[in-house]
């Protein structure tokens, strides 16, 4: 067989045409439709459109993820039919089965490694609680799967891969950034601040490809929160057991430790299933090993770990797979709503889970439990600044609780005001008595005045207030009904939080204030007078409601969704994403 060689600028100048080539037909469809317009290719929306016309024109409509270079012969005994246009194409990563005797050329433009790179984020990034057919993913593979079996790849399927990747990219960019679901219509009274600055996706996507580093460019774009991570490894393990059976376990009667049960074997087996240390035994004896494994169980479910085996433990026992990993899509998409940063110290109370903590960098200073709102007064989601406490404090009614609690009692008679140690006030401050208001014209919407209980031992907001301002008049405070604490669910209040150790948390944020030692907050706490303290350094305050994350040592939790907002954010999660604008930049 006839040798033939071709010289490298034959070869050159053929690599030239086909990247002219392909950036014409990439400059063809950019410039095909106004930036207002769709763009839809192979009957599948494009949504990043203004940012990819700004990306493309930027570079001069050159190929982001398709190499041009010169073609390559892997042999020399070529026969004639074969050329530098032959239909027969194929990446350099093909099969080694091709050896010497079967001659064989590598495309002129490929699919380069951030190409494959970008496709195996898209495939594992479920991993992250978000759809790869969001993505493109099905499509792409489709044009990938044309160079693995050695088809014809014309310039328009090319060009189309190489859009396709970069629209990819930058809405896979977004959703890890800001999340995908618009937290302020569907997260029901979320209102964390947004992240800051505007991301400039298209200049992200340029220095993720120069640096050819796909991988941690996108990395970089998520949550930076500890847990955040953590949660994308429990996910990955609940995906595992997604298919897999989950008969209920249902028992009549309250299983106690030391007694024996049939169902005992079955209960073992399903926390084995879930991680929990213990060995395979087929014992119907509740034995001290599986009592001690129960009880972190009902720890990692916010239950009473009394190692008491009843309808709420057996309820989370039998939660199958799939809701967990909704739970935890959920719970990953909201913290893409939060800061990029996690803050060095900031107090944090967990609506979901009934509790609050104060953090600084890796160590959480304090930990109780808290009241917060009732499922028709939710306790708003939001960020703030703690400025200052106020001891021994005087309560305003707020409006709501004025119009719905207060005014019907009123209206009975003056024996409320002194049972509560209340008062009445007009709206400049000064007082009335109750006699001197014509109550037959009072009613729950007409009712001008206010009413403000004085501080004392039955002051609603207790010993002590701690105060971030904000525009719902929410804020953290002690209470005089202790017992609600020792109860499961402690959703009671009317949206402020009540905290369980109020003077241990003063003390802590007033440590580096001299003139405030632990004796004078103890008094100031005592004394029915207000008293202010300053914070030095104001304390960032998240109010967040999560019912998933991985705490500190790793164990992954769940509390009940007791505002019932998981379930939208899963609709929202599973839908089409919506064409998204993206901030583009020039270069």
């Amino acid at each position: 067989m006839k040798k033939i060689i071709f010289t490298a600028l034959i070869w050159s100048l053929a690599s030239i045409s086909g990247a002219d080539e392909l950036s014409e037909s990439i400059s063809q469809f950019i410039n095909n439709k106004p930036a207002d317009l769709s763009y839809v290719m192979d009957q599948e929306n494009l949504y990043s459109v203004k940012a990819i016309q700004n990306f493309y024109r930027n570079r001069n409509y050159a190929p982001a993820w398709i190499n041009s270079k010169a073609p390559v012969w892997i042999n020399s005994n070529i026969p004639p039919w074969i050329n530098a246009s032959s239909p027969v194409r194929m990446n350099s990563d093909s099969p080694a089965w091709i050896k010497s005797d079967i001659p064989v050329w590598i495309n002129s433009n490929v699919l380069g490694k951030n190409g494959y790179v970008l496709l195996d984020y898209i495939r594992q990034i479920a991993r992250h609680g978000l759809n790869p057919s969001d993505y493109h993913l099905f499509l792409l593979e489709k044009y990938v799967d044309k160079t693995k079996l050695f088809m014809a790849m014309d310039t328009e399927d090319m060009m189309k891969l190489d859009v396709l990747l970069t629209d990819a990219y930058l809405l896979l960019g977004l959703h890890l950034y800001y999340g995908k679901v618009d937290s302020e219509k569907e997260g029901e009274n979320w209102t964390i601040q947004r992240k800051k600055p505007e991301l400039q996706l298209n200049r992200k996507l340029e220095e993720a490809l120069t640096a050819g580093d796909i991988t941690n460019g996108l990395n970089l774009l998520a949550p930076r929160y500890r847990s955040y991570w953590m949660m994308k490894e429990d996910l990955a393990f609940f995906l595992e057991l997604e298919n897999e059976p989950w008969p209920a376990i249902i028992s009549d009667t309250t299983i106690n430790p030391a007694q024996s049960n049939q169902l005992l074997p079955k209960i073992r087996r399903r926390l084995i299933k879930l991680r929990y240390s213990l060995s395979d035994s087929i014992s119907v004896t509740y034995d001290t090993e599986l009592e001690k494994q129960l009880k972190n169980f009902q720890k990692d479910w916010g239950l009473n770990a009394d190692g008491v085996i009843g309808k709420g433990t057996l309820l989370a026992l039998n939660t199958r797979p799939e809701m967990l990993i909704n739970r935890l899509k959920v719970n990953m998409e909201r913290f893409r709503w939060l800061p990029l940063h996690e803050p060095r110290k900031y107090l944090m109370v967990n609506i979901a889970s009934f509790d609050l903590v104060l953090i600084e960098g890796v160590d959480t200073l304090i930990s109780m439990r808290a009241i917060v709102g009732k499922d028709y007064r939710e306790t708003p989601v939001f960020n703030a600044l703690m400025t200052y406490i106020v001891f021994g404090p005087s309560w305003t009614v707020p409006p709501t609780i004025l119009k719905n609690d207060v005014i019907p009692e009123l209206l009975k008679g003056p024996e409320y005001l002194k049972k509560k140690n209340m008062k009445l006030l007009r709206y400049d401050g000064s007082e009335i008595a109750y006699s001197e208001i014509d109550w037959t014209k009072i009613s729950r919407n007409n009712f001008p005045y206010m009413v403000r209980q004085n501080p004392g031992a039955e002051n609603a907001l207790g010993k002590v207030k701690f105060m971030f301002p904000n525009s719902y008049n929410v804020y953290i405070h002690d209470t005089p009904s202790r017992g609600y604490f020792a109860r499961d669910d402690r959703a009671m209040s009317s949206g402020c939080i009540r905290i369980e150790k109020p003077f241990e948390l003063a003390e802590l944020l007033l440590a580096d204030s001299p003139e405030w030692p632990p004796e004078k907050i103890h008094t100031a706490m005592q004394q029915n007078r207000g008293q202010t303290a300053s914070l030095k350094t104001p304390v960032e305050v998240l109010l967040l409601y999560l019912t998933s994350w991985t705490d500190g040592n790793g164990r992954v939790q769940f509390r009940k969704d007791i505002y019932m907002w998981d379930e939208l954010i899963v609709k929202a999660l599973n839908q089409k994403p919506k064409t998204e604008k993206i901030k583009v930049i020039p270069f």
